[in-house]
């Protein structure tokens, strides 16, 4: 979604001029003029009125700060050349759409299954009534500049209105050749990648094709509607209606695959596996977005459409409704982000049997279960019996971290409830004395282990994969650990009354640290900040009384540490999770640049940290799937 986030951000940096008053002659919207091939849609009724309320939001003040100015003049140059190399997707910059919509914006993917060069197409449309000189502008300069680049141009009469249709010089090496189609009137400016998606467009807005051929599915009407109602029914003072979303799953994943030209390496297609086991019963997901209320800055609502059955590994989807319960006092006060997942652990485990099995093209889950209970090698541990019937449906994940910021400060630790602590405390053991990285941490209260892999570990995991018979189905590659060293421990409660909880951390520290305030039964923590009570109120009022999931973050504290490693440059030498994906996923540019971003023109953390405040969310499972919350305090 690279391309989208950068024309919202330029939206947003470019807030502060003024819109012109749009015509009121009847006004047909982009959404109803979609065909039905569309598979995924963003809306933004109002520009102007989005940009402007932007503004009011803590997020808008701080673009606006004069302490942000360096970083995102940088950014705006970095977005304008990145515009200038994107082979043209829709010839259109993110500036040129801000300065001419005088209303609504629609972003729209289509699919094309049956094009195999090319099977998605992508459009915008944008209302530009009383603004028509500025796309005339903006039109002029497109054409002066994809002809300077070497396209080509041919004009289409298509019923009143003229389509050029640009032909984009390829480059050294590149097969396909890009089309850029764009008309405009007096009404809208339409942009696309084909010139047939624009005909189609232009047919339903004269007459000659139905509207709302899109508009009138089901899923997209009752995603709009529930969304709506949740949005009204928070009551949310003064808040702009800023964004609309809709997306049908499995069909997005197709086009942003080929969008971002993914290339598998091997015979196994990740879509249709998931749609083989079940997860296409997630037909359809999507929401709405207000700004600038009284209460919140930012609140969106959101729908997942569910409807069928749960059958094969779609069984894993397990969450369910529970009664919101206080935060657990021994949460310290430091605490960045708290989740809390009500799920049926124990058969959302076996639900994955089939999805491995099919990924693997064998059946071996139930093997490798029954290799860890007999093998005489190893732990001997029964999963079945011990292990997997003891877990309870809680699971609790937080994040800190600790200052000064280094490579170690972000930690984080997950608790899962269970129901038999002494069976679980063996488990555990066993299978740490088996482990030849581990080491038993001397803590007095209750029995820890933490784990340091050396860097021969890798070789000796890939040859145990072996001997199950994974040979020829795990590509190896020198990628290295996602996680380089943890810690485990179960940890009882202070009273027979209070949870036990099987603790897993990044950390050994932070291990040790909760499990003492477990057995203390500590009360004194993250519950009883004066952020966390708020936005726990706001969470009451907002219906959060039977939810599958729960959560608060405080992005003062949990994003402060990789924030000034983001501006030393030392983010991805971080020893965590999330460094280890952005080594994976991340590279330097063309040029080899060493901070792209150029994150060194930050501002210093203590500089901004008044601007983020703190949020919360929730998922509630319903008939037909979930509703989701997401919130952002104004204050």
């Amino acid at each position: 979604m690279r391309l989208y986030l950068l024309l919202f951000v330029s939206v947003f940096q470019y807030a502060s001029v003024s819109a012109q008053q749009a015509d009121t002659d009847e006004y047909i919207n982009g959404v109803s003029l979609l065909p039905a091939s569309t598979a995924g849609v963003v809306r933004i009724p109002e520009v102007p009125a989005f940009c402007d309320a932007w503004e009011k939001t803590q997020i808008g003040q701080l673009m606006k700060s004069d302490a942000m100015q360096p970083f995102l003049g940088a950014q705006r140059d970095r977005a304008s050349n990145y515009f200038d190399t994107l082979d043209r997707k829709i010839g259109v910059k993110p500036q040129d759409v801000y300065n001419m919509a005088s209303g609504e914006v629609v972003i729209a993917w289509m699919a094309f299954p049956d094009d195999k060069r090319r099977p998605y197409a992508l459009s915008i449309i944008a209302d530009i009534r009383g603004r028509k000189p500025r796309a005339d502008a903006a039109a002029k300069q497109l054409d002066n500049e994809l002809k300077q680049g070497g396209a080509t141009r041919r004009d289409i009469t298509y019923g009143d209105e003229v389509i050029r249709v640009y032909q984009t010089k390829a480059k050294p090496g590149q097969l396909k050749i890009e089309e850029i189609a764009i008309t405009w009137n007096e009404t809208r400016f339409i942009a696309a990648d084909r010139d047939t998606v624009i005909q189609s467009l232009l047919d339903a807005a004269s007459g000659k094709a139905p509207l709302d051929r899109f508009a009138s599915r089901n899923n997209f009407k009752k995603v709009q509607a529930d969304s709506m109602a949740a949005v009204q029914a928070a009551a949310e003072k003064d808040a702009t209606v800023c964004w609309e979303w809709f997306a049908e799953p499995f069909a997005m994943g197709r086009i942003l695959r080929e969008v971002f030209e993914y290339d598998r390496r091997d015979d196994l297609d990740i879509l249709q596996l998931l749609e083989r086991q079940g997860f296409q019963v997630v037909e359809a997901v999507g929401g709405v977005g207000v700004v600038a209320g009284e209460r919140l800055d930012i609140l969106h609502r959101g729908v997942v459409i569910a409807p069928g059955r749960l059958t094969k590994a779609a069984r894993m989807l397990q969450a369910f409704n529970a009664p919101m319960q206080p935060i657990p006092g021994w949460v310290s006060e430091d605490t960045g982000t708290f989740y809390r997942l009500s799920w049926k652990l124990e058969e959302a485990f076996w639900a994955a049997e089939s999805l491995v099995n099919d990924a693997l093209g064998e059946d071996l889950f139930r093997p490798m279960i029954d290799g860890i209970r007999d093998d005489k090698e190893g732990p001997q541990i029964d999963l079945a019996k011990d292990f997997l019937p003891n877990l309870d449906d809680e699971i609790i994940l937080l994040t800190d971290n600790v200052m000064p910021p280094s490579p170690e400060s972000d930690r984080m630790l997950a608790a899962l409830r269970v129901k038999n602590a002494e069976v679980v405390q063996k488990v555990v053991r066993k299978a740490m004395e088996s482990e030849g990285d581990a080491v038993e941490i001397e803590v007095e209260e209750f029995d820890a282990w933490r784990v340091e892999y050396g860097e021969g570990d890798q070789d000796d995991l890939d040859a145990e994969l072996a001997q199950l018979g994974f040979e020829e189905d795990i590509e190896t590659e020198d990628q290295g650990r996602l996680i380089t060293h943890f810690a485990i421990a179960v940890v009882d409660g202070k009273t027979p009354d209070d949870p036990s909880y099987l603790i897993f951390s990044t950390h050994s520290d932070l291990l040790v640290k909760l499990g003492q305030r477990i057995r203390a039964g500590a009360q004194d923590g993250f519950a009883d900040e004066a952020s966390t009570k708020q936005v726990t109120e706001v969470l009451q009022q907002l219906g959060a009384k039977q939810v599958s999931v729960d959560g608060i973050m405080h992005p003062a504290i949990s994003l402060r540490a990789r924030y000034e490693l983001l501006r030393r440059g030392e983010l991805k030498e971080r020893d965590t999770i999330l460094a280890n994906l952005l080594r994976r996923l991340v590279e330097e540019d063309e040029d080899g640049e060493p901070d792209p971003i150029q994150a060194a023109k930050l501002p210093p953390f203590q500089q901004i940290q008044t601007y983020l405040k703190s949020a919360g969310s929730f998922w509630e499972k319903t008939p037909n799937g979930w509703a989701m919350t997401f919130f952002m305090l104004a204050k």
